[in-house]
């Protein structure tokens, strides 16, 4: 079995900016497990524990979908919190462009994974890149403040792939590693 995930991959770039957001943020102290910023990207789908045989059928179906869209320009130009920012659990920034884009590209992946077995996501799709988990809401007050006044601006950002992921959890933290990667085509 195998912990996967499929995601659209962030340029180094933008990397380095949620970076630096990051780095900004975690200065305000709290009890918060802040992503480190190689690892982010935006999820379409993840997968869960998975059985090895599925990899060269879910590969084939990444494939289809990846040929069906073009790349993506857009920007993150948004900060938000789950269940909402005055006291997150999942500290989030956000997509403000070609949302419908990204979408649909998200609902055809989640209608071929399905086909494979795999139970319905129970959430929808929100375009965003987690940034942090808070591990305890006691103690964070001054972040929490700060989030609601950040200022974020609007971070330009291109998807051209889409990549299966195998993720490895650890006590440092998840280690992912590419699996696969298909090229948006149209």
């Amino acid at each position: 079995m195998m912990r996967l995930f499929i995601a659209l991959p962030l340029e180094k770039s933008v990397k380095d900016r949620l970076g630096q957001i990051i780095a900004e943020l975690k200065s305000k102290g709290g009890s918060v497990k802040w992503v480190k910023p190689d690892n982010t990207h935006l999820t379409l789908r993840f997968l869960g524990e998975t059985d090895e045989k599925l990899l060269p059928r879910i590969k084939s179906e990444i494939d289809a979908v990846a040929s069906g869209h073009a790349p993506v320009t857009t920007s993150i130009s948004i900060i938000g919190g789950f269940p909402n920012l005055s006291r997150p659990r999942v500290i989030w920034v956000g997509i403000g462009k070609e949302i419908e884009a990204l979408s649909k590209m998200a609902r055809q992946m989640e209608l071929k994974i399905r086909t494979l077995g795999f139970e319905k996501e129970s959430k929808p799709f929100k375009a965003h890149l987690t940034l942090a988990r808070v591990r305890e809401p006691r103690g964070n007050e001054h972040l929490f403040s700060y989030l609601q006044e950040y200022q974020l601006d609007e971070i330009p950002a291109h998807f051209d792939r889409i990549v299966l992921f195998k993720s490895t959890l650890t006590p440092q933290g998840p280690i992912y590693e590419r699996l696969h990667e298909a090229m948006l085509l149209v």
